[in-house]
């Protein structure tokens, strides 16, 4: 009874789930598998087995073709179809109307002689004597006029009598062309457009190699500096400056102005009215070392403008202070003298001479510039700086 109870159990659950029990899987290996359908047994072939039999049925197949076909097959090749003759082409050498380049003239412009009489003008019969031939091209005379014209046909080049000079015709056109007659050529006059067409020369710059970099300071450089100095322009003077850190050579590997590099500089003085910068030329630096060289350099400020910059006094009231108190003087006396009469005139004339006098003599003040010291200045190298004959390299 339990194992009917299990099969319809089973049956039962088949219908409603088909997955199987735990019992109903096979977990043995698929190689220890034996073949699901009893009727037909589970086999495997060898691999080599097969490509065997497949190369021995390709080379059997293969054979019966070639038997098939050299047994019905032509070995005969088809006959060859002659080429047919060629027709011999009738050649009279006495047709040939144009002759061989030997026989023509060596000018490539000649004209070529067909070696046939020439037919006369019409309503002209040619009259020959008895055994004589028809005279041909070359064989006729030519007179003078016709020689001279065949070989000025056949020049390339045709000379005229005139005047040599090439711009003898294009001065007379000009010439006539302002109203002058041919034979006098005016002198042309330069216009503005002539002097605008006139182009710059081009110059050529020769490239050179630079010395060694390790000891050069290029032109262009810009050396900071610190005044040690003070400047005042009202007279000329010399000023110097220290240098605050190293100045490397041209490939930034070698220190060539150390640290506390001394430089010596002057000033000429003097600055006129509008200006606002002082000219100074750097001429000497000294190394802590004691090595000099010749600057040559002009002065800017802090950020490489040129000239040195500072406080500048312009004396204002120096200069129109006194002639303003003249002015209010003579207004003054203008005044008075109105209210006395006409006996005031030589007064107020007094006056006014007096500020004009004072005006011009303050007007020929100029500005000063002052800077104070401590304050920073730079350098513009304007030529290169050799260092080589005095440093050398060693490694450390």
């Amino acid at each position: 009874m339990a194992d009917t109870a299990n099969d319809v159990g089973a049956a039962e659950r088949a219908k409603v789930d088909q997955t199987p029990d735990p019992d109903e899987i096979d977990r043995s290996p698929a190689g220890e598998r034996g073949s699901k359908m009893p009727s037909i047994p589970g086999t495997t072939m060898d691999p080599k087995k097969m490509i065997g039999f497949a190369a021995a049925a390709g080379a059997l197949m293969f054979t019966v073709l070639a038997l098939g076909t050299g047994l019905t097959g032509n070995s005969e090749l088809p006959p060859v179809k002659p080429k047919p003759a060629l027709e011999a082409a009738d050649y009279d050498p006495a047709m040939v109307i144009a002759p061989t380049l030997a026989e023509a003239e060596t000018d490539p412009n000649a004209p070529i002689p067909l070696g046939e009489p020439v037919v006369p003008a019409i309503g002209q019969q040619p009259q020959y004597s008895q055994g004589q031939a028809p005279a041909t091209v070359q064989q006729r005379q030519q007179s003078p006029a016709e020689a001279l014209r065949e070989a000025a046909r056949r020049s390339t080049l045709i000379a005229y009598g005139g005047e040599r000079a090439g711009g003898g015709s294009a001065a007379n056109y000009g010439a006539a062309g302002n109203g002058a007659s041919p034979g006098e050529a005016s002198p042309r006059q330069s216009t503005n457009l002539d002097t605008l067409r006139r182009a710059s020369v081009i110059g050529q710059a020769q490239a050179r190699p630079l010395p060694d970099r390790n000891f050069l300071i290029t032109a262009g450089s810009f050396i900071p500096c610190v005044l040690q100095t003070a400047m005042d322009s009202s007279q000329p003077g010399y000023v110097s400056c220290i240098v605050p850190r190293n100045v490397y050579s041209d490939n930034g590997r070698v220190v060539l102005l150390e640290k506390g590099t001394k430089i010596f500089g002057e000033y000429q003085g003097g600055l006129n009215r509008g200006q606002y910068r002082l000219f100074v030329l750097w001429t000497r630096a000294v190394t802590p070392r004691g090595i000099a060289i010749d600057v040559g350099s002009p002065a800017t400020d802090a950020l490489g403008r040129g000239g040195v910059d500072g406080k500048v006094e312009n004396f204002f009231w120096k200069r129109f202070g006194t002639a303003l108190l003249f002015s209010l003087v003579e207004d003054a006396a203008t005044v008075g003298a109105e209210a006395v009469g006409n006996n005031g005139s030589n007064t107020t004339r007094v006056p006014s001479d007096a500020a004009s006098t004072v005006l011009q003599q303050n007007g020929d003040i100029k500005p000063v510039l002052r800077k104070n010291q401590g304050e920073d200045v730079g350098i513009t190298v304007a030529q290169d700086f050799d260092f080589s004959t005095v440093y050398g390299l060693a490694l450390k």
